[in-house]
């Protein structure tokens, strides 16, 4: 059997941190929301316990989150099956807008239908949130809210749904671990707060505000970042922006009722993408991922 899916980017239009876990871990207020920016993944059920990644990604199979996840999805169920794996990348790496998890996310979906382990929903959050908290959301994908390290996850209402989300995603990447330092050195103050997780609140700004903590650490790390920032406040058709979770990428909200062509005009004209710099015009999603073909082998 082959499964091939979709496995969708997020941004975070609202990403607040309110205090440092003696772990090091950082606790959040944040929300999450899911786009049609995707990586395409295909899944092989294998009849030996191997499991192969091929991907187009700069990464070895061990450090990569699909490669991991599986490992212990099949030690989990206990299965003498395995599966070879093929990920083509279109969501940046180290672009803030979480392909890793979103992947992670995605395999544990496909590989428990492939290898028929029948864990529930929550018993797949279980294991993926041992490899990284954003993966939880992944699992609902839409629009959340979410608390702690970002893996108490809340469904909200989806505001966002009619509008369109611009992404710029510029030559650079940057280093999730460096912008948290670089925001514990800006706010010397976090170091002594450690607050306990809360239950995510259910409301968000409705004027679509985009906070995000880490903006500016991430700002101070690449001042160019400023610059692209500069062009989406100028645009008449961006009602808000700001840095996607911990950047390099950059995303906006369209004004109600801008059509996409007006859209890519207009910040094209202003962002001026050459190279290796791309401008992405996206919607919101109402999942994480989309299961797209379902094949039995021939």
């Amino acid at each position: 059997m082959i499964i091939k899916a979709k496995s969708f980017a997020k941004v975070n239009p609202h990403l607040k941190i309110t205090g440092l876990r003696e772990d090091g871990y950082h606790v959040l207020d944040l929300s999450f929301l899911s786009i049609n920016l995707s990586d395409e993944l295909s899944f092989r059920r294998l009849d030996e316990r191997e499991i192969t990644i091929s991907t187009d990604a700069d990464i070895s199979s061990e450090e990569n989150l699909c490669f991991r996840v599986a490992k212990k999805l099949q030690t989990a169920c206990n299965t003498s099956a395995g599966a070879k794996i093929d990920l083509e990348k279109e969501i940046p790496i180290g672009g803030g807008l979480g392909g890793g998890s979103s992947n992670a996310a995605t395999t544990l979906i496909c590989l428990n239908r492939l290898w028929e382990c029948n864990l529930t929903e929550e018993e797949l959050t279980e294991i993926g949130s041992n490899f990284g908290a954003d993966i939880s959301f992944f699992f609902k994908g839409g629009y959340c809210a979410g608390r702690g390290i970002g893996e108490d996850i809340q469904t909200l209402d989806n505001t966002f749904r009619d509008r369109l989300i611009p992404v710029f995603i510029p030559s650079f990447s940057q280093s999730t671990p460096e912008v948290y330092s670089k925001y514990d050195r800006l706010n010397p103050k976090i170091s002594g707060n450690h607050e306990k997780p809360r239950t995510p609140r259910v409301e968000y700004p409705a004027d679509f505000e985009i906070e995000n903590d880490l903006q500016l650490p991430a700002i101070r790390l690449n001042p160019e970042l400023k610059k692209y920032l500069n062009c989406f406040e100028a645009a008449d058709t961006i009602q808000t922006s700001g840095v996607a979770g911990s950047g390099s990428s950059l995303f906006g909200i369209a004004q109600a009722g801008v059509k996409r062509a007006e859209l890519e005009e207009e910040l094209s004209k202003l962002l001026k993408p050459e190279g290796e710099e791309e401008l992405i015009v996206t919607r919101p999603t109402d999942s994480g991922q989309q299961i797209v073909k379902n094949l039995e082998d021939d």
